[in-house]
């Protein structure tokens, strides 16, 4: 295969840019040299004809392009469904923080129950000792009572001669008409004198307590609600600027994949571009591919030596047809395309990849 681009004039021995008439002589120059010389032709050998190289080896371009389309369309719906995917994302982390308001709105409504029931249980633990007491104090008075009744049957026993001196006090008296009438509304009237002052004196107390106990849950209610608004006040605060900062994380973060995934393409579409401008120069050798696709270096050294090389032939040949006072551009019939030349000292660029 000729390492410059082939005409429509075909050479005597099947060589590319050479004149029929010359096609003899510069074969006898080529069996002289070392390297470069012009192979044989076989004239019954169908299989080495340049036309049959030619058509495979657009064969295998026509393959390999084909695989770069399907490789192409297979990481543009990577690329499609790595976008559906985090949209998907979104979406649940947007659902999981609604989630997390509820629970947390729960959360708060739960602790407040907490502590209304926390309030409730101390004062009815308060109620329960006053009734405790006050059901010890009626016991303590209940006994009182009956040693008192039985000190006033031991009286009664014991003043029996008043008795006669109260039955004539009710047979002369129209307002009494009995002994326990009478005897019933004095105790009656001292007992309701007494009773009326103890319920008095409890009744004030009670009242007392009562609005002192009034005044302090209301200064504990007070504390608690102006706690919580600047509970709520400062979680207000804090969630506008976590929601800020989630927003600006997210720009950040949805900026950085995309130019990722960007890079990351070109990157790929570099390393590919590469890899297949030095299979086709390994191919045109008659070599397989000695580098791995991720071995740049290598592969990029091995293309700067081979535009070397094709530029030094190139070189050779303008000096060899100036000896000869003739032209490459000039020969007639001869499509001549402008040579690819690369400098020495710098890495060939990919061929326009």
């Amino acid at each position: 295969m000729p390492r410059t681009r082939p005409t429509t004039k075909l050479g005597v021995y099947g060589k590319y840019d050479f004149n029929p008439e010359k096609a003899v002589t510069l074969y006898n120059e080529s069996k002289i040299q070392n390297q470069f010389y012009i192979k044989t032709p076989n004239w019954d050998v169908a299989r080495l004809s340049f036309e049959l190289k030619g058509i495979q080896s657009n064969r295998e371009y026509e393959e390999v392009t084909k695989e770069q389309g399907r490789m192409r369309t297979h990481s543009h719906e990577q690329f499609q469904l790595n976008e559906k995917r985090l949209k998907e994302a979104d979406r649940q982390l947007q659902t999981l923080w609604e989630d997390f308001v509820d629970v947390n709105d729960f959360l708060k409504d739960c602790e407040l129950k907490e502590n209304e029931s926390n309030a409730t249980k101390e004062n009815e633990k308060i109620k329960q000792t006053e009734y405790h007491e006050k059901i010890t104090k009626l016991d303590a008075d209940l006994s009182l009572l009956c040693g008192f009744v039985e000190k006033y049957e031991y009286t009664i026993h014991k003043y029996t001669p008043f008795e006669t001196v109260l039955t004539e006090t009710i047979n002369n008296s129209d307002i009494y008409s009995t002994i326990e009438d009478l005897m019933k509304r004095c105790d009656s009237l001292l007992l309701a004198q007494v009773e009326i002052s103890e319920i008095e004196q409890q009744k004030i107390q009670e009242i007392e307590s009562i609005r002192d106990n009034l005044m302090e849950s209301t200064k504990t209610a007070l504390h608690i609600i102006t706690g919580l608004n600047n509970d709520l006040s400062e979680l207000q605060v804090r969630y506008v600027r976590a929601w800020e900062e989630c927003l600006k994380w997210e720009k950040s973060i949805t900026t950085a994949k995309s130019y990722m995934a960007a890079n990351e393409m070109k990157t790929s579409c570099m390393l590919d571009a590469i890899y297949h401008v030095y299979s086709l120069i390994r191919k045109r050798r008659g070599e397989h591919p000695k580098f791995l696709r991720g071995n740049v270096g290598k592969q990029l050294d091995f293309i700067k030596e081979e535009a070397g090389i094709m530029q030094e032939i190139h070189h050779l040949a303008i000096i060899k047809l100036a000896k000869e006072n003739m032209s490459l551009a000039a020969e007639k019939g001869s499509v001549k395309a402008k040579p690819l030349i690369f400098p020495v000292s710098k890495k060939p660029k990919a061929f326009g990849f």
